[in-house]
């Protein structure tokens, strides 16, 4: 089983990263290679897909693992969340992986993309959403 890292990435105006591969938006993500932790892997594999600096990412916690199939094998990816303090970089997708663009999305208009994210992406998105941006994990019902 293929063991991967992704990271969520936040910067200072609290704007999410997103790449957009394969039809699909998605977070940067990618294999961990042999002598190397997860959470090394996540800024790595963030660094190379999306162009930003590495030594202006950091950790901050992790987030959640998640599943999915690729071509018949089962993938398990440990996503964390990562601050970004750089300025405002100019992007450059790994268009070697595939992918095609890379943007700074404001929470508010996150919405307009979530239908278009992949599913295991959504999942991590609404973790952070509950767990993280909502600690206590009050849910509000209108």
């Amino acid at each position: 089983m293929q063991m991967r890292a992704g990271s969520l990435v936040i910067n200072q105006k609290k704007e999410l990263l997103l790449i957009y591969r394969n039809g699909r938006w998605d977070f940067p993500k990618g294999k961990v290679e042999k002598n190397e932790n997860k959470k090394t892997g996540a800024l790595r594999e963030t660094s190379e897909e999306t162009g930003l600096e590495l030594d202006k990412l950091s950790l901050q916690q992790p987030l959640k693992k998640t599943a999915h199939l690729l071509k018949q094998k089962k993938i398990k990816t440990k996503w964390y969340l990562v601050n970004y303090k750089g300025s405002k970089q100019k992007l450059k997708p790994q268009k070697e992986e595939g992918i095609e663009k890379c943007i700074w999305v404001s929470q508010e208009s996150l919405v307009h993309y979530i239908p278009y994210l992949r599913s295991y992406a959504r999942e991590v998105l609404a973790y952070y959403i509950q767990y993280v941006q909502n600690p206590l994990g009050i849910k509000f019902v209108a």
